[in-house]
């Protein structure tokens, strides 16, 4: 066998085992395979679309659940394939904000009895163990080449604790999944037949998503960018029930009360604005 015919062997059997991948289904083609929490962010995203896939899909939560746990990989992803530290670590960022609204999608869940509280609490540990290791991930891009070490995620146990994740503890927050709670609770919430009731769940979803990304940016003016969304999708909410009110005979008692929590949540985030 000449020199010629044997590299053209060896190609075919290391291209034959490129395609055969590892013991976890996963291929190391591109560095963001070789990369444990690439690999972690992808079967959550399977896992979760396979937990939404009988959910009423006129539920804004189902959509925004699918695209934001694709987010996180799709961003991982471009983040280890560029060469730029900060166009890496902004890129990283979407990718952290992304696993951050997934939580919120299950907290949503969980409150329109969608999904099982403590099914609900095991995906958000998974999440919260993501996020950590985006967070190593992030720092350790200060050297010149692509690593990912353990040490670099140490830190904070993921022990459960009272609330895995810093938005969990606002008062917007809560305020907000509280409205949305209450919402689902009424028949036209669960139903969601009329077009201004998927508004409102609609303007509601993203208020909650909003805050929760919004608290886990790093920067002062894009933390306040995410507030000020939150802000304009409870503003819309409480308009979308003035027009149930006068358009589809809403009860106006029934209403009041989710104006009440919405005009909380509103004042809650321009404090933040002002901070």
């Amino acid at each position: 066998m000449d020199r010629l015919e044997n590299f053209g062997l060896d190609f075919v059997l290391n291209l034959a085992g490129a395609g055969r991948g590892h013991a976890d289904g996963f291929q190391r083609m591109f560095s963001h395979q070789k990369l444990e929490v690439y690999r972690k962010a992808v079967a959550i995203a399977a896992d979760l679309g396979r937990l939404a896939a009988d959910w009423d899909k006129r539920q804004a939560v189902v959509d925004h659940l699918s695209r934001a746990s694709e987010s996180v990989v799709l961003n991982l992803a471009e983040a280890a394939r560029l060469r730029s530290v900060p166009a890496k670590e902004c890129t990283i960022d979407y990718s952290i904000g992304s696993a951050l609204e997934c939580a919120a999608c299950l907290d949503i869940a969980v409150v329109k009895e969608l999904l099982g509280g403590e099914l609900g609490y095991g995906q958000k540990l998974r999440l919260c163990e993501v996020v950590k290791m985006l967070t190593g991930l992030r720092k350790s891009w200060g050297n010149p080449a692509l690593r990912e070490e353990s040490v670099e995620y140490g830190g904070e146990s993921l022990e459960p604790s009272p609330a895995s994740f810093g938005h969990e503890r606002l008062m917007a927050y809560r305020t907000a999944l509280d409205f949305v709670g209450w919402f689902h609770q009424l028949p036209r919430g669960r139903e969601l037949s009329y077009r201004l009731d998927r508004q409102v769940d609609k303007t509601s979803t993203s208020m909650v998503l909003n805050i929760a990304e919004g608290n886990g940016r790093r920067g002062l003016e894009d933390r306040r960018r995410f507030l000020k969304v939150a802000e304009a999708s409870a503003v819309k909410a409480a308009t979308y029930l003035d027009l149930c009110q006068h358009k589809d005979g809403m009860d106006r008692t029934q209403a009041r009360a989710g104006l009440e929590r919405l005009e909380q949540v509103a004042k809650l985030l321009r404090g933040f604005a002002l901070e």
